[in-house]
């Protein structure tokens, strides 16, 4: 029983400082938060649920508040490897295409039809009209009037 306290305790103690993000501030202070952000000229702080802080970066010590990770490359798993001693040329297969600079570019969207389907006249085919297109006729007669 107590070696089950004991491991839920430190479980407990490991677990709580990864939910918690820190911000060191330039004159020494320490702003314990659930989150923080970065945007161009802003630091976002979310201190708690109800409470979000913005902080320009100049009153943020930025290399303590965001250290430097090492992240693993990861390559494209279709992206072709070139074999040792040979020296591969990158070649282009596709013509540029001009973008806003961002790196990547949308597909062509479909065009949108100009007549909606609701308003293109009903086809009876021998049958009464339909009480929701009847009811639509009578208020576009009335908005006419």
């Amino acid at each position: 029983m107590m070696r089950m306290i004991i491991t839920a305790l430190v479980l407990l103690g490991l677990a709580t400082p990864s939910l918690a993000a820190k911000v060191y501030l330039k004159d020494g202070g320490v702003i314990d938060a659930k989150s923080v952000w970065r945007s161009p000229g802003k630091v976002h702080v979310l201190i708690n649920r109800d409470t979000l802080t913005e902080y320009s970066p100049s009153e943020i010590d930025m290399t303590r508040t965001f250290p430097k990770r090492h992240r693993a490359v990861r390559r494209h798993p279709h992206a072709a490897i070139p074999c040792k001693g040979a020296s591969v040329a990158p070649t282009r297969t596709s013509t540029p295409q001009k973008s806003s600079g961002t790196g990547f570019s949308l597909p062509k969207l479909p065009s949108l039809p100009t007549k909606l389907p609701e308003m293109s006249p009903p086809s009876l085919d021998g049958k009464e009209e339909g009480a929701i297109r009847k009811q639509k006729r009578e208020m576009q007669e009335r908005l006419n009037e």
